[in-house]
């Protein structure tokens, strides 16, 4: 019988959970994280079917928040299970469905379909560092709904006309080999080897991510409330603006597309649909996307400027996550990741 993750399932241990029913530190962290995840989401969709104006695009948000929300109260019974309390996350005190129109319909179901993309490496991620089968058959699940939302979000993004086209490049007439290994990684200084089609994919899928965070984080800034939140995503902005000259520069040199520029999408509203404390935090996990893309792109490349380029995108994506998750303790907005036991505080020994 297949689970209806809209409403709460019934957790019978005996039935579901293996003879340990503890829950693995690396389940804790996976559902933890997932559960936070969900929770923006909730409130990013809340306001993103509320606002949309198209039907077709509306349905797949739609279909997008009952995910997220079956998502939620899937983990809640797998914590309540093992009595962990349920984090506080984000609830409707974080958003204003209610709140003037910040981004276009097609701008809105893009950034769910950027979001799937990393939703997809997480699942399955997840789905392999667990093993109670309750656990795994959620993150199983999870997988196959994600792919299902790509490809939703895909087809009505290409009917609607608002879908990033591939770079296409001639086909080979026969195979070839790399004889000297210093034309196969050169790229600093002198000539450049032509860009493989490898490193086509991560530069453009890279720009192509920074154009859509960029987009984000502009909305964001426009709409917090807080002088020392809006100065940090001004800080994100120029980054990102670095980032985006960076991956554009390599494209236009080797005379190919760029992906579509998404500036025109924000409307020009000062009003604030969602929480300081929640923008702020989601900001941190698209930092955390960002990362995970950079470092899988990193082992796709090797052309030297390429390298040269993700690497030093790591470090200052890395600098500005650091400002973030600093604002996030001071602000008192960080919640505790779960943790192992502190064992010389529980025997009384001074760290």
């Amino acid at each position: 019988m297949e689970q209806n993750f809209t409403q709460p399932q019934p957790y019978n241990a005996g039935n579901d959970a293996p003879s340990d029913e503890r829950l693995s530190a690396f389940e804790f962290g996976e559902l933890w994280e997932g559960y936070m995840a969900d929770s923006t989401a909730i409130c990013l969709l809340q306001y993103f079917a509320a606002k949309a104006q198209d039907s077709e695009i509306r349905s797949v948000l739609e279909h997008a928040l009952q995910l997220s929300t079956g998502h939620i109260n899937t983990i809640t019974q797998i914590f309540n299970s093992v009595n962990f309390p349920i984090p506080q996350g984000f609830t409707d005190e974080d958003v204003e469905p209610n709140a003037k129109r910040l981004f276009s319909d097609g701008y809105m179901l893009t950034y769910i379909r950027y979001v799937t993309r990393y939703g997809g490496i997480k699942y399955s991620k997840s789905l392999t560092t667990s093993t109670r089968p309750d656990v795994r058959e959620f993150f199983n699940r999870c997988i196959d709904e994600n792919q299902d939302l790509h490809k939703k979000a895909d087809e009505v993004l290409i009917k609607k006309g608002f879908f990033s086209e591939g770079v296409h490049i001639p086909v080979p007439d026969r195979i070839g080999y790399v004889y000297e290994d210093r034309s196969f990684y050169k790229g600093i200084f002198g000539d450049k080897r032509p860009i493989n089609a490898l490193e086509i994919a991560q530069v453009f899928r890279r720009c192509e991510s920074k154009l859509i965070e960029r987009t984000l984080i502009v909305g964001f800034s426009q709409t917090v409330k807080s002088q020392k939140v809006q100065s940090l995503f001004v800080q994100g902005k120029k980054l990102l603006d670095k980032q985006i000259k960076r991956w554009s520069s390599i494209l236009r040199d080797e005379d190919l597309p760029l992906p579509n520029s998404l500036e025109s999408e924000i409307t020009d509203t000062l009003e604030s649909p969602f929480s300081d404390k929640l923008m702020l935090f989601h900001t941190l996990s698209i930092l955390g996307y960002s990362l995970t893309a950079y470092g899988i792109s990193t082992a796709s490349c090797t052309r030297a400027d390429i390298l040269t380029g993700m690497n030093q995108s790591i470090i200052e994506t890395q600098f500005w996550a650091k400002d973030v998750l600093d604002l996030l303790i001071q602000s008192g907005w960080m919640e505790k990741i779960p943790q192992a036991a502190d064992r010389k505080e529980i025997i009384g020994l001074q760290h």
